[in-house]
């Protein structure tokens, strides 16, 4: 390849194609649709001589790319750079630039490419440009250009493209584009005269493709057009553009240029108005013979109809002429049709050519021709009902009556089954409502599009005006202060449970409720999904909820007396076993006592004082056994947790003291709650005393904490003792379990009978060799 040809001659360069569109008709210039994502050639024109023998798919991949045939060596890279450049354009922006391309004597000559977004194939999956380059004049080219104007001026060619300029027929050139299986996607407006924009709405068409101006120009126009560049055929046409405001064109069409031109001269004339006045005309004679046939028509398409109504339909049809009076006022109706539905009915009786009055006594009774009459008086349709009870016939009937081209119709259907169903409907209606309204439970429906109660079937509190009235339309968040905080978390559970079930799954919970000042009552909830939308997504639920304070107290009682009677089993056995070793224990002490008074250095004094303390604690817990069967309610009164805990700390004390244990307490100031103070402290001195037990003489660590949490007070009892393995958790206040050799079971279980009273909610943390931890929480007795 040469080197570039002169690279200090002066250049003209355009600026855009404000420009480049004045001289597309004058010189060859390269059309090129390009993919720069992945940098191929989709599309290039036949005009530019490079390549008049070629095809675009010979240039189709990157591997042997047009760019690198014709693009300057030293401007290649810098090309490529450019073409990356293209893909930040915005739609409707031109990017100039200059390159030098090879030419058929083996010279590069600048060219000037204008480039932009191509949107004219809306489909494609990567982003286009379309680009357009044309060669840059010298002064010495516009010096010959110019002498061969002054020359050509009066030429037949020149006085051509003047008369084309003038005259009122539009004028355009287009520049067919292809895809590569050889069908027409778009063309390029390279020359137009002064009426092609009075003709159709495109401005500055020159340099744009029909397809960037209208993306969805109907693709007629570019395959009648790529036939005329193919065969090289003229045709001449008229065809309705609607995309160009549904405009008429009248146009001839003709191949420029030789065999591998791609060039298509328009000629056209819009013919909108004439084209209206066409299809006016052809409109107003085609609606004459139109409106013949339609009459025609209209009277076999009502014959067949009618007939086909009548052949098919489970209803009674009669068809009425109408007899007048002398007044113009409608007298009596004469039968001129009926079907067969109509002659069962009447047991095949023939009305044709009668009247109705004198055809039905019954309709008489009734009002049917009264009926009748309002349908032509008043002009508008009759739909009645009729209920027949007469010789053993007792059913239900519903006429109606309408006019119908001077014509009156009537049918009659038996509608006693449906009035039946409609009855027995309206009683199980009737039924369930008596039902919900008797029933002694409370029927809640949930709806969770408005987080509101839709229904309740009874007041609740009326005293406190809580009604039916009141609660229906309450958000349900409206409803937790009345549960029970303890419960309220299994409200929740429920309702997630519901939002995930299906239409026969039921769900129960019991949960205690209070209604202002009274006290805490048991419920019973049982919830089923009331209206599911789909399978993501749940309407409404019901809720059937019944008060059972009355059950729970008897169950509570039962499980009260099953106690006692263990109790009693067990007070009985400590009573035979305990009373003389204990008694024996105590006279032995005393006798050692008085013997050791005599020695000078007692030094013996404090565990004798022990054994007598422990000896006496013993008698009167075996008082207490014997006494269980009189057990009595916790009587619960404010008292102050923190003293609770140092009295049974103090009891605890000889064990504590006998076992080297150490006690923390981290606990300051008044810790109000409702408690029975002798109860509770047997239930937190059994904790205290097994905690003691569980920890290594001399190395054992009791730490006793109270805090806030929420709305209760927390106590946590922990040591460092042997710890619990998780079955011997799960089965800890069992009754009779025991994990002590010698022990029978009992003192943990009575530990939580005594806190349920406390309503204490107690939870137990432990891992063996690292200790347990007792964590019991309290109401606050100054909350509410």
């Amino acid at each position: 390849m040469n080197n570039l040809k002169d690279k200090t001659e002066k250049y003209l360069v355009t600026d855009g194609f404000n420009q480049l569109k004045d001289t597309l008709n004058d010189q060859s210039f390269l059309l090129m649709i390009i993919d720069i994502e992945n940098f191929r050639l989709d599309y290039f024109n036949h005009l530019y001589p490079f390549w008049s023998n070629k095809s675009s798919n010979e240039y189709s991949s990157t591997e042997d790319c047009l760019f690198k045939k014709i693009i300057h060596p030293d401007e290649y890279l810098q090309f490529i750079a450019h073409l990356k450049e293209c893909n930040d354009l915005l739609v409707g922006q031109e990017k100039v630039s200059y390159f030098h391309i090879l030419n058929k004597e083996g010279y590069y000559d600048k060219h000037c490419f204008i480039d932009r977004i191509y949107k004219g194939l809306p489909n494609c999956q990567h982003q286009q440009i379309i680009s357009i380059a044309q060669k840059v004049e010298t002064e010495q080219d516009l010096l010959d250009k110019k002498k061969n104007h002054i020359e050509n001026l009066e030429s037949n060619s020149n006085r051509y493209q003047q008369i084309l300029s003038t005259i009122d027929e539009a004028y355009c050139i287009i520049e067919m584009i292809f895809d590569f299986e050889g069908n027409a996607i778009d063309y390029l407006f390279t020359e137009n005269n002064n009426a092609f924009e009075a003709q159709v709405v495109l401005p500055n068409a020159i340099g744009q493709t029909m397809k960037e101006m209208i993306p969805d120009h109907e693709n007629k126009w570019f395959e009648i057009y790529g036939k005329v560049v193919k065969t090289g055929e003229s045709i001449r046409f008229q065809e309705n553009a609607e995309k160009l405001d549904n405009t008429w064109l009248d146009v001839y069409a003709f191949k420029l240029g030789g065999k591998n031109s791609q060039s298509v001269a328009v000629m056209f004339f819009n013919i909108t108005e004439r084209k209206k006045q066409e299809l006016g005309l052809l409109k107003e004679k085609g609606d004459l013979e139109i409106s013949a046939k339609k009459t025609k028509r209209k009277l076999r398409e009502n014959n067949d109809l009618l007939q086909m109504v009548f052949d098919s339909t489970n209803l009674g049809i009669a068809v009425f002429s109408i007899i007048y009076d002398a007044q113009g006022n409608p007298e009596d109706f004469k039968f001129i049709r009926v079907n067969e539905v109509l002659n069962n009915m009447y047991k095949n009786v023939n009305h044709l050519g009668k009247t109705y009055s004198t055809s039905s006594n019954l309709g008489l009774e009734l009002g049917v021709l009264a009926m009748f009459k309002r349908a032509v008086t008043d002009g508008k349709n009759q739909d009645e009902e009729f209920y027949v009870n007469k010789e053993g016939y007792n059913n239900w009937f519903r006429m109606t009556a309408r006019i119908q081209d001077k014509l009156l119709i009537s049918t009659i259907e038996d509608i006693t089954d449906r009035k039946k169903e409609s009855q027995q409907l309206e009683e199980t209606i009737r039924f369930k409502q008596q039902l919900i309204t008797t029933s002694p439970e409370t029927v809640i429906i949930i709806n969770l599009n408005s987080y509101t109660v839709r229904y309740i079937n009874k007041d609740i509190y009326p005293e406190e005006n809580l009604t039916k009235e009141s609660i229906q339309g309450m958000p349900i968040g409206n409803i937790l202060p009345y549960i029970h905080p303890r419960d309220r978390e299994k409200i929740m559970n429920l309702h997630k449970k519901l939002l995930k079930s299906s239409e026969d799954d039921i769900y129960d919970l019991d949960l205690r409720m209070k209604f202002d000042d009274l006290e805490w009552e048991w419920f019973s909830v049982r919830g089923k999904i009331f209206h599911r939308r789909d399978e993501h997504w749940v309407d409404e639920y019901v809720l059937l909820i019944r008060n059972i304070t009355n059950q729970k107290n008897i169950q509570k009682a039962l499980i009260s007396a099953e106690k006692l009677s263990i109790q009693g089993e067990i007070a009985r056995t400590l009573a035979h076993e305990l009373r003389n070793p204990l008694a024996s224990i105590g006279l032995a002490t005393e006798v050692i006592r008085k013997k050791l008074e005599l020695m000078a250095n007692n030094e013996f004094k404090n565990y004798l004082g022990i054994l007598n303390r422990s000896t006496k604690t013993l008698n009167n817990l075996v008082t207490n056994l014997l006494n269980s069967s009189n057990y009595t309610p916790a009587k619960l009164k404010k008292a102050d947790l923190g003293k609770i805990i140092d009295i049974t700390v103090e009891k605890a004390s000889d064990r504590i003291y006998l076992s080297g244990i150490k006690v923390v307490k981290n606990y300051e100031g008044l810790f109000p709650i409702l408690a029975d103070q002798e109860k509770l402290i047997i239930a937190l001195l059994n904790i205290v005393v097994n905690a003691s037990e569980a920890t290594t003489p001399d190395k054992g660590l009791i730490t006793l904490d109270i805090k806030e949490h929420k709305t209760d007070f927390m106590l946590s009892i922990s040591d460092n003792g042997h710890g619990l393995e998780k079955d011997q958790i799960d089965h800890l206040f069992e009754a009779f379990y025991t994990n002590k050799a010698t022990g029978v079971g009992v003192g943990l279980n009575s530990v939580k009978s005594i806190l349920e009273e406390h309503d204490a909610k107690i939870k137990v943390e432990s891992k063996p060799n690292l200790g347990t931890t007792f964590k019991i929480y309290f109401h606050n007795a100054n909350l509410k």
